[in-house]
């Protein structure tokens, strides 16, 4: 790979940018994770998400387009993406009849509230903000390295997922929660790939967070974790 084109990526105009940005961020975030409470660890979290893919966009160091915010087919991915969820979501309905409520949610706590489900709905859109992100980072630098990648709409799908993964299990700390989260990121990446549409995965991530009841604010503590 041609180091002119690895340092032209260091540009604040180019994706490589904001993937190693967002990557840096994310590390330093990680290691102020023991000494600041979980909520401010949340927020910190969550302002990354955000922040960086919205730089991004600002500065054209990311395109709309591949983040599925602009140029949409809705024509055509409307009624692929509304099939898709609906299959997904009955799915995810049987597996919820099936597995004890007490196996697939964080713990044991009364009906969540209408300003907990809009909380639900809002970090469902902004972690999705962040998986699109990756995606759109990846395929554009699969699209402008000097050595031709094949199919790289295709596969900067799925190396955005393995590098999102990383994320969800610093994010969540028990099993059932981690594999909510998988399969929340792999539903949303078969989503993406057939619509590039990032509204219809927002719809289906906010929709599978609710519906298997995953925690999206932690408890308040009043002691510093250590």
């Amino acid at each position: 790979m041609s180091t002119d084109w690895l340092l032209t990526q260091l540009h604040w105009q180019q994706p490589g940018f904001w993937m190693l940005l967002s990557f840096l961020t994310g590390l330093i975030v990680l290691a102020l994770r023991r000494f600041i409470r979980p909520e401010r660890y949340a927020q910190l979290r969550f302002g990354r998400w955000f922040a960086i893919p919205y730089l991004g966009l600002l500065f054209g160091g990311i395109s709309p387009r591949l983040m599925g915010l602009s140029d949409i087919d809705w024509v055509a991915g409307l009624g692929t993406g509304v099939l898709m969820i609906f299959a997904v979501l009955v799915i995810l309905l049987l597996i919820r009849a099936t597995l004890h409520l007490d196996e697939i949610t964080v713990d044991e706590r009364p009906p969540a509230s209408p300003i907990d489900r809009l909380h639900q709905v809002i970090h469902a859109g902004v972690q999705e903000f962040h998986w699109t992100f990756l995606r759109a980072g990846t395929w554009e630098l699969m699209l402008s390295a000097p050595v031709g990648y094949p199919q790289p709409a295709y596969w900067s799908v799925w190396i955005a997922s393995m590098l999102a993964l990383p994320g969800i299990f610093t994010q969540y700390q028990r099993t059932s929660q981690r594999l909510i989260a998988s399969v929340v990121l792999l539903t949303t990446a078969i989503l993406f790939l057939y619509t590039r549409n990032f509204w219809l995965a927002w719809l289906l991530h906010a929709c599978t967070q609710i519906l298997l009841g995953q925690r999206t604010r932690p408890q308040p503590t009043s002691a510093v974790p250590q």
